[in-house]
């Protein structure tokens, strides 16, 4: 099946008494989500903290993004008590 064909609108705009075509092209972002992950960060790790990840990746099935999040979710949860 091909790609989606984007979308096309075709505007005329009179300016100064002269025709000019416009087209805007609507893009895609990816999927759709309710939260945007607008942020991205770079850190270093010790090669003891990158195995701990990777223990608990291969532990609970997911992925090292998700593991990470549900650790920064446990530290904020520990501190707002």
């Amino acid at each position: 099946m091909p790609p989606p064909v984007p979308e096309y609108r075709i505007a005329d705009n009179w300016e100064n008494g002269k025709s000019q075509e416009v087209i805007t092209v609507e893009k895609k972002i990816g999927r759709p989500t309710n939260e945007p992950k607008s942020y991205r960060e770079s850190f270093r790790l010790s090669e003891k903290d990158m195995e701990k990840i990777k223990f608990c990746m291969e532990k609970t099935g997911m992925s090292k993004t998700d593991v990470i999040r549900k650790g920064i979710d446990r530290v904020y949860g520990e501190l707002e008590k």
